[in-house]
């Protein structure tokens, strides 16, 4: 099992954590928020084999330093996977729209033909997001945690991408509903954890089981045919991002 979208390197533990999510059989692709907490993670990573390091630029951390920027460049090609990316016109990132477009198109520019494995934030941005990943002809990207109307979970599932679905999606009519309307073939897992929280109590990436439990209930089918479901969308995926 896979956990598309967790932040390691959040946790006040990073090593337990992934020893335990290695004794669940969960690997975990470990989101970062800067370049240079890529950087500073990258040996620990490598001594974690359930860990892909995945390489970040948090919109909400815009207008990115210069620094950051060069060291995306420069650390692009020491990993298959990018993220967390993207936009967020939410409250706390409506005053950075434009710092925000900056960067992913930066980013995306950068990863144009290089089939990474992508993370992408869209919260209250969501059809704009999906105008530059058109506008860039990226496909086969994941959404994390999606939060977004109708017509953008159409756009989204239409244009080839992913929407990766975390413990705390399920506790809301809303998010239940967007849960409901993903296509079952373009489902993965996610926990964004530590930021995660059920019942106030901090998500890991070893419940990711408890989200396939949840899917059953969607699905009507066991949680044996949920995970070989999921495991196929990941292959999928990244037969699709290759191709895009």
């Amino acid at each position: 099992m896979i956990d598309m979208h967790c932040h390691l390197d959040r946790y006040p533990n990073p090593k337990f954590v992934a020893g335990k999510a290695k004794r669940a059989g969960v690997t975990i692709v470990a989101v970062t928020n800067l370049p240079s907490h890529f950087r500073d993670g990258l040996v620990h990573a490598s001594q974690l084999p359930n860990v892909r390091l995945s390489l970040g630029l948090h919109p909400l951390l815009a207008p990115h330093p210069d620094m950051e920027c060069r060291l995306f460049s420069d650390l692009l090609s020491k990993t298959s996977y990018v993220g967390e990316i993207g936009l967020d016109f939410g409250e706390d990132g409506s005053a950075t729209r434009e710092a925000q477009m900056a960067s992913f198109r930066f980013v995306l520019k950068e990863i144009q033909k290089t089939g990474k494995v992508l993370s992408i934030h869209s919260r209250k941005a969501e059809h704009k997001t999906m105008d530059l990943l058109d506008e860039y002809n990226v496909r086969g990207a994941t959404f994390h945690w999606f939060t977004g109307d109708n017509s953008a979970l159409a756009r989204v599932v239409e244009h080839g991408h992913y929407l990766s679905v975390n413990p705390a999606m399920f506790r809301s009519d809303r998010a239940r509903s967007i849960i409901s309307g993903i296509p079952r073939e373009r489902v993965l897992f996610e926990t964004d954890g530590p930021y995660c929280k059920v019942a106030k109590s901090t998500v890991g990436p070893w419940d990711v089981r408890g989200v396939a439990v949840q899917l059953t209930r969607f699905w009507r089918c066991t949680v044996e045919e949920v995970t070989l479901q999921v495991g196929q969308n990941f292959r999928r995926m990244l037969t699709d991002r290759k191709s895009s």
